[in-house]
């Protein structure tokens, strides 16, 4: 059974499941998150964030070169799993291994390169994540692939609690950097239990020649390019730590950490069946015609949050933290720009990956290394770690972005203008929202008070200012959800903008 459309609506219903879901997922975890965040940065000083922002760096890299890319070809879901899950497996636990061994082994000189010897055994420690994450791989993307976002939300939750309950008593006996590495040690543990007991389907290691050349095919190109976007986004903290001091980088973990958080909730919920959900709609022939609708709604969503980060930061940061977190805000401040430029990054990204074109997005994050690099080192020399936050607004704004539209159009087969023309109106009146929530608050002495009364005043204009493309977006998330109940109404889809297919 097809919708007008030609798309099957059960890969509809499954999707707008479990995007719901996913949203739920999200909202608690971060809630959690933000609260463990807050205790945590209440019980120790900057140099401590510091030292888990060396680590987190070595952590990030490993673990996003750790399985090679290998679970694309499982997360598509075009595949059959029985033929690839297990060489799937193997390869990660391979990798996951090697660089587990070679982050404890190399610890102290990564830690030197930058300039944090301090940092060396919470590397070491936390490098045992890289590994759990290698053995949990198969059955995360089984989750995934399938949908199973309802069971997830318990697994999930069940790993940040875990974070949470380790924390806590480690940094009150004074373990400082090194509670923060174990607590997630534990929470990734508890992850990994959890995806196995929920997984639809259970696999052991084993390997053909001829799945692992094309998962290696599909997989290679996405593992060089997110060891390149990782470095991209962790480049700022070598080059802070090595021109500044462990107290500057501390300060700048937390700010950017929170001007990420929005990106973070809202690239999870996609996530939760993006990659999926769009190699399915490839496979159909629909995903050109949806892409725009999807840029849209995502802009929608993040441009406001991201303005009121901007505009609200020194308040947000002081409420939040505390006065001692206060020299953060200023980094916030020009973090929040690039928090929305992110989350469109990541929306093309993944749109790529569902069409499975993966080669050009690694000389996509070259160039974007290539420009960033410099940028920061300029930005971090004159505005220190304001200027960190200048340089990625800036890079991405000015260079990321319009590669990606540029390669994104020859791949969907669409215009510049068809694919960004949705997000111009949230761009405008996000701006504005946050210009007010700003002016609002100016000789406001309570932060509390200014955070609340700036955040009611931006978001009410903010409303106002795209009420009918607010309108629009709630009759079409509505129609979703009758298709999901069994009563007419549109597809997933839409009607497609033309006829062409991307």
């Amino acid at each position: 059974m097809t919708t007008l459309n030609g798309q099957d609506p059960t890969l509809g219903n499954r999707a707008a499941s479990a995007t719901l879901w996913g949203g739920v997922n999200m909202a608690l975890g971060r809630v959690v998150q933000f609260a463990t965040t807050i205790i945590v940065a209440r019980l120790m000083a900057p140099e401590h964030f510091g030292a888990l922002a060396v680590a987190i760096v070595v952590q990030t890299v490993a673990t996003n070169m750790a399985e090679l890319g290998a679970t694309a070809s499982l997360a598509r879901g075009t595949g059959d799993p029985d033929k690839i899950a297990p060489t799937v497996f193997s390869i990660a636990l391979v990798t996951s291994g090697i660089m587990t061994a070679s982050a404890i082994v190399l610890a102290p000189s990564l830690a030197a390169a930058f300039d944090d010897p301090a940092a060396t055994p919470v590397i070491q420690v936390l490098s045992i994540t890289i590994l759990l994450q290698g053995i949990g791989a198969v059955p995360s993307t089984m989750v995934w692939r399938e949908f199973l976002q309802k069971p997830r939300v318990v697994v999930d939750l069940c790993s940040l609690v875990t974070v949470l309950v380790l924390v806590v008593p480690m940094a009150l006996d004074g373990w400082g950097a090194m509670a923060l590495a174990w607590s997630r040690v534990g929470g990734q543990l508890v992850a990994m239990a959890g995806y196995w007991m929920i997984t639809p389907k259970r696999y052991a290691p084993g390997f053909d020649r001829v799945a692992a050349v094309e998962i290696l095919r599909l997989g290679m190109p996405l593992a060089m390019a997110n060891l390149v976007v990782f470095v991209t986004l962790n480049v700022d903290y070598l080059l802070i730590g090595r021109m500044l001091d462990p107290t500057a980088l501390g300060l700048y973990l937390l700010a950017f950490n929170l001007a990420g958080l929005p990106s973070s909730v809202i690239t999870a919920v996609i996530r939760a069946t993006a990659v999926p959900t769009f190699g399915r709609l490839y496979s159909e022939g629909t995903l050109g015609a949806l892409a725009s609708k999807f840029v849209t709604g995502v802009s929608y969503c993040a441009f406001p949050i991201s303005a009121m980060v901007t505009a609200l930061a020194h308040p947000l940061i002081v409420t939040a933290y505390g006065g001692a977190w206060a020299p953060a805000g200023i980094a916030l401040a020009t973090l929040g720009v690039f928090g929305a430029t992110r989350i469109l990054v990541e929306l093309f990204a993944d749109l790529s990956v569902g069409a499975g074109r993966t080669g050009w997005l690694f000389w996509v994050q070259v160039a974007w290394l290539a420009t960033l690099t410099p940028a920061l080192f300029l930005g971090i020399t004159w505005w220190g770690i304001a200027g960190a936050g200048i340089a990625h607004a800036a890079v991405a704004c000015l260079v990321v972005i319009p590669v990606y539209v540029t390669s994104l159009t020859s791949v969907l087969h669409t215009s510049a203008w068809k694919l960004l023309r949705g997000s111009i109106r949230p761009l405008v009146a996000a701006s504005l929202a946050g210009a007010a929530a700003w002016l609002a608050t100016q000789g406001m002495a309570n932060p509390a008070m200014a955070l609340a009364a700036g955040t009611l005043v931006g978001s009410v204009l903010y409303v106002l200012l795209t009420f009918r493309q607010g309108q629009q977006l709630v009759a079409e998330v509505r129609g979703l959800l009758r298709v999901k109940a069994g009563t007419p109404g549109p597809s997933i889809a839409g009607r497609p903008e033309s006829a062409g297919q991307r």
